[in-house]
């Protein structure tokens, strides 16, 4: 594993790399960091070269938050690394990051995963299960009750794991100890904003797409996910039964695995592709 720093202006982004083959860059959910893929790090890195980082704001990074920058800061990452084109998985908010990404920057994605993603600009009416008080948390934040947050966040139903899932609860406790709250110290709702209409683009998206859904994921998400299926051409979906949100730590081999045979279609079609131009 390399670890490296890499610079994106006005700070600094922590990476990690391992393994071989085509390059996969897994982006991380709120309020997390790099350390959410420990379960599939060494699994993929088998079949796969493996990027993980802290987005600004999060974990090592030193890089001030704002969602509108870190498309930009993928692009310094793959950049600093030499990856012309990757697959690209993103989780949480860490998807709706890869899905802006990818309807941006098609020739830099060989195909997207997304698990539990939000589509920029779909409106479905919020739902109390997945309810995320945004507003609240920050002003917690800056009176400085950061453990409030950290504690009511671990209660929230996207985070809900299940009792025989100890050690996946204890990362999520050692990740958010280290949460530092400083998107939420300085919120800004704008930095939510995006200016590509990404739900357009979506009909004419040319990546094939996986999503990953927990069959306990909360219902807007779900419905989300329904949307995505429904409105890009090569779109699949697995299904992990015993999992809500978080399906990358409650059935980690599933979910491995469906991310090393969804990756290894796409290389071989590819190359299929390409044999056959030259014929």
């Amino acid at each position: 594993m390399q670890s490296l720093w890499v610079d994106v202006g006005n700070g600094r982004l922590y990476v990690e790399v391992s393994g071989r083959g085509r390059p996969i860059l897994l982006v991380h959910g709120w309020p997390l960091d790099h350390r959410m893929f420990a379960p599939q790090v060494g699994a993929l890195s088998e079949h796969l070269t493996v990027i993980t980082y802290d987005r600004r704001g999060f974990g090592k990074s030193r890089a001030s938050p704002d969602l509108r920058l870190e498309l930009d800061d993928i692009e310094r990452i793959l950049d600093e690394i030499d990856a012309p084109a990757i697959h690209l998985l993103g989780m949480s908010q860490g998807g709706r990051i890869a899905l802006r990404y990818a309807v941006a920057r098609p020739d830099r994605v060989r195909s997207l995963l997304l698990q539990g993603a939000v589509v920029d600009g779909l409106n479905i009416p919020g739902h109390d299960d997945d309810h995320v008080p945004v507003a609240e948390f920050a002003r917690l934040a800056k009176d400085g009750k950061l453990q409030e947050v950290v504690e009511r966040w671990l209660r929230h139903p996207m985070m809900r794991l299940g009792d025989e899932h100890e050690q996946e609860y204890r990362l999520l406790q050692t990740i958010l100890h280290d949460y530092a709250g400083s998107d939420l110290v300085d919120y800004d709702a704008d930095s939510y904003s995006h200016t590509n209409d990404v739900l357009a683009a979506l009909a004419d998206f040319p990546r094939p797409t996986l999503l990953l859904t927990g069959a306990r994921e909360t219902h807007t998400r779900r419905k989300h996910a329904e949307a995505l299926l429904a409105r890009i051409p090569d779109c699949h979906e697995v299904i992990f039964e015993n999992s809500g949100h978080l399906s990358n730590l409650t059935e980690p081999a599933l979910f491995n695995q469906a991310v090393i045979d969804f990756c290894r279609r796409i290389e071989s079609d590819k190359a299929s592709s390409a044999r056959g131009a030259l014929d």
